[in-house]
């Protein structure tokens, strides 16, 4: 059996994915699985079983980057095929059977995708390697609580201050709750953010894994405490670990995209999201100022308690 997953390019609608890929892959076990998905989002796959075929795409201009995966997918006869970005390429593909997905408005793209596929897809599922685990075993210390922080994301407007970060680790440590922060993100975002994200604080309380794989980021996850950040992939990733999630929304949707589960906590602007679609956004600054560091501090201080 062959099937094939038309996935996005960004992690977070990809990781939001798993529990419909984890949901075939039980199904189907001896299935060969190939992935149609973006760069960024690819790595997540690293350590998954029965993967036949990665077809990494780059968007380009009139979307000819679909004329490209046609061409790499037309000749197989494929059993299932599975699409997440509502495409028109399953129709002019040989399957027995394809799912689309369908998106709906003011609901959770969890929820949109159990109801699309009529299956429960919440168990979101980045699998990590034993040489992975064995390395966070050696990293971590029982005595200590982590604190994984990512101060990232793909939309300058939705970063909550670097100086809010910087202000809320630096009450943490002064409270002696015991703590480390495990810090997040890519090679870039770490020359962007860490000489301020990390200023004043001693290193010793700093674990630095910018720029590592998402899927020994998602084994340290899977070890840590809490997660506090922007809504980013990293976010969902986070969730799929079941951490506890502190996440931050300004002039992005959380009913759509909050992290998923009743224990995690959204803390979002005074402004809302109606106010922030009347409004022209400055694709180069902030919108996150309204979220003080102080009611941040006291949900953190909550949850470590």
């Amino acid at each position: 059996m062959k099937i094939l997953f038309i996935c996005s390019n960004l992690i977070g609608d990809t990781v939001l994915s798993t529990g419909v890929i984890k949901h075939f892959g039980v199904k189907y076990k001896n299935a060969k699985i190939s992935l149609v998905i973006g760069p960024t989002a690819a790595p997540l796959f690293k350590n998954y079983q029965n993967i036949e075929n990665v077809i990494i795409f780059k968007k380009k201009k009139f979307n000819l980057h679909w004329f490209d995966i046609f061409k790499k997918t037309y000749k197989t006869k494929w059993d299932i095929i599975v699409d997440f970005r509502s495409s028109i390429l399953s129709y002019f593909l040989q399957n027995k059977n394809k799912y689309i997905f369908k998106k709906q408005k003011n609901l959770h793209h969890i929820e949109q995708l159990n109801s699309s596929f009529g299956f429960n897809c919440s168990n979101l599922f980045v699998p990590t390697s034993l040489d992975e685990e064995n390395q966070v075993d050696k990293t971590l210390e029982d005595s200590f609580k982590y604190i994984v922080v990512f101060p990232g994301g793909n939309w300058i407007p939705k970063l909550w201050p670097l100086e809010n970060f910087n202000k809320v680790m630096k009450s943490l440590l002064k409270k002696d709750y015991k703590i480390k922060f495990i810090l997040v993100g890519s090679y870039k975002e770490k020359n962007k953010f860490y000489t301020q994200l990390v200023n004043g604080i001693d290193k010793k309380f700093i674990i630095d894994l910018f720029g590592f794989n998402l899927t020994l980021t998602s084994a340290f996850m899977k070890r840590s405490d809490l997660f506090i950040g922007n809504d980013s992939g990293l976010m969902h990733l986070a969730v799929s670990n079941q951490l506890k999630i502190i996440s931050l929304f300004g002039p992005t949707d959380d009913k759509v995209y909050r992290p998923y589960g009743n224990e995690n906590i959204v803390i979002r602007t005074k402004e809302s999201l109606k106010y922030f679609k009347t409004i022209n956004i400055d694709q180069n600054k902030s919108y996150m100022n309204s979220i003080k560091s102080d009611i941040v501090i006291r949900t953190l201080e909550s949850s470590l308690k």
